[in-house]
């Protein structure tokens, strides 16, 4: 069969999708990336080795998230789809945060790109089509052609959480006839193409995920499809010191690369947390460029300050990982057993997604505001001396290692594209 992959065309998601790309091509499926092309990350694509084409204008990744900023940011921060506070759940806050996600998806999906992708998937004629969260021209183009769709995950499901509040919302509120903005906008998107709005636009058919099922919220209408997490990093050669056996603890330092890559700035202070590390008797692996690093007075003696290093060959030889909670992150910790402190950012899940782990036990939180020296100190440290947290990290591990593979998981592909 046939299998269209659509990704929002950052290295992240494009490294969280190829997996299930490889799975299929291994069972001898045609695969292929399809969607807008991001000048900035055509190596990422080609670096999957599966076939990649482009099609409408480029996309702006920097536009896109700094949009994204501004819509967390607006009324003081009072909307972020990041929340994780249930008091800060107000009605006034799920319509607020569910109708500016609906334009979000909207402007990541301009007319030109689905005419080109409905006329290049009537010629190529996909039988399964796999999509990003983030881009909503799958399903479209998927209906349009009567294509069984998938969702796959690379990160917690927030979209599904804000659609279930939304959803409470609506249902709590009888009186309340207007109609649901992301309902609207899709009716209208697959109409143009002679199509009827479907409720399996909103999530899929089913939806693959490839993390921690405590990271899956409760009460959303999602049919998961649970798979083990595969790391995949920059292809590179990988130092040899990487794999020797530390002398002292080792602790990974990481702000994943998304603020950098796009808006050039960090949602923390470098210089606390390198401050906090200090003066422990460890050796900390700090993945920080030169502009991460400018801010910062003096590199501390027990800090390797490097660009980029494979995260799941480092973390092997990690008694801790310091990180901003990114999706791939913790997928990665999790599979290496190590326990985590997430300082989480305010892009997508991350703060969700660390109370989530501070409950199961393998890991613990700071918050963007109580970000300082003593209070990276103090979680690290709790973090190597308290056998609970390394213990709970390895029963983690487990649960996942014995989680079905994606190569598992491909008959089942093949039945959905199968059942359309």
């Amino acid at each position: 069969m046939r299998v269209m992959l659509m990704v929002f065309p950052t290295r992240t998601h494009v490294y969280s999708m190829a997996p299930v790309g490889w799975a299929l091509a291994a069972a001898g499926h045609e695969v292929r990336f399809v969607g807008q092309r991001n000048p900035r990350e055509v190596a990422s694509f080609t670096e999957t080795g599966l076939d990649a084409m482009w099609f409408g204008d480029e996309l702006d990744i920097a536009r896109h998230r700094q949009q994204q900023v501004d819509g967390n940011n607006a009324m003081h921060g009072e909307f972020r789809l990041s929340e994780s506070r249930p008091e800060r759940y107000t009605d006034e806050y799920v319509r607020n945060v569910y109708e500016h996600w609906v334009d979000v998806f909207r402007w990541t999906t301009p007319d030109l790109l689905l005419d080109e992708l409905v006329r290049f998937a009537r010629q190529w004629q996909p039988d399964l089509v796999v999509w990003d969260p983030l881009i909503y021209a799958a399903p479209i183009v998927a209906h349009a052609m009567g294509v069984p769709h998938l969702r796959m995950m690379y990160a917690a499901d927030q979209t599904a959480r804000i659609g279930a509040q939304y959803r409470d919302l609506r249902a709590s509120r009888p009186e309340d006839s207007s109609p649901d903005p992301f309902e609207t906008w899709m009716s209208a998107e697959v109409g143009r193409f002679g199509a009827d709005y479907d409720e399996a636009l909103r999530y899929g058919v089913r939806t693959i995920d490839c993390h921690p099922s405590y990271l899956r919220y409760d009460g959303v209408d999602v049919d998961y499809l649970p798979a083990r997490f595969v790391p995949q990093n920059k292809p590179m050669a990988i130092p040899s010191w990487v794999l020797d056996r530390p002398e002292r603890p080792r602790v990974m330092l990481t702000l994943g690369i998304s603020n950098r890559q796009t808006l050039g700035v960090e949602e923390t202070s470098v210089g606390d947390l390198l401050d906090g590390l200090a003066d422990l008797d460890i050796e900390v692996i700090a993945t920080l460029n030169a502009e991460q690093l400018a801010s910062v007075r003096a590199i501390p003696d027990n800090v390797r300050a490097v660009d980029f290093v494979p995260m799941n060959e480092l973390l092997a030889s990690c008694s801790a990982i310091v990180h901003q909670g990114g999706g791939a992150t913790i997928g990665n910790a999790v599979v290496n057993g190590v326990p985590q402190l997430v300082i989480p950012g305010t892009t997508w899940s991350e703060r969700g997604s660390a109370v989530a782990q501070v409950k199961r036990g393998n890991g613990l939180l700071v918050d963007l505001e109580d970000v300082t020296s003593s209070s990276v100190r103090d979680g690290v440290c709790r973090l190597l001396e308290e056998p609970s947290f390394r213990d709970c990290a390895l029963e983690v591990r487990d649960e996942m290692l014995a989680t079905p593979t994606l190569d598992d998981l491909v008959p089942e592909l093949e039945r959905i594209a199968r059942c359309p």
